[in-house]
C-alpha cells in the first residue's frame, strides 16, 4: 500500500436562516422542565390524600379516648345498679314511685 495522504476538505456550515431551524437544546430543555412539572402534579393528589388522612387519625384517635372514658364510666354505673337500692335511688330520681305510695311535689316558696 502506497502512503498516499488523504486530505479531508472541510466545508463551513453555510449561515442559518433564522425561524427555519429548530434549536433542540431549548426544546429539549422545556420538554423535561413540563414533564418533571407533570410528575410533581401527579404526587399532588396522594400527598394531599396523605395529610387528610393524618389529621382524620388524630381526630378518631381524639374520638376513641372520649368513647373509652364514656364506656369506663358506664361500666361503674352498670356495676353500680346491681345493687337493688341503687336501682330504687335510680328510679326515684326520675320520679318512679313504688306501687301504694302517694307522689307529692314540693314547689319551692321562692317562685
Amino acid at each position: 500500500m502506497s502512503a498516499r495522504s488523504y486530505r479531508v476538505q472541510r466545508t463551513r456550515p453555510g449561515p442559518r436562516r433564522r425561524g427555519s431551524r429548530i434549536d433542540w437544546d431549548r426544546f429539549g430543555r422545556i420538554a423535561l422542565v413540563l414533564v418533571l412539572f407533570a410528575v410533581m402534579l401527579s404526587y399532588l393528589n396522594p400527598v394531599i390524600n396523605l395529610v387528610d388522612a393524618w389529621r382524620d387519625s388524630h381526630a378518631e384517635r381524639d374520638n376513641f379516648g372520649a368513647l373509652a372514658r364514656e364506656n369506663n364510666e358506664l361500666l361503674e354505673r352498670k356495676a353500680a345498679l346491681k345493687d337493688p337500692d341503687a336501682v330504687e335511688r335510680e328510679a326515684r330520681r326520675l320520679g318512679m314511685v313504688a306501687p301504694g305510695e302517694r307522689a307529692y311535689v314540693i314547689r319551692d316558696s321562692n317562685d
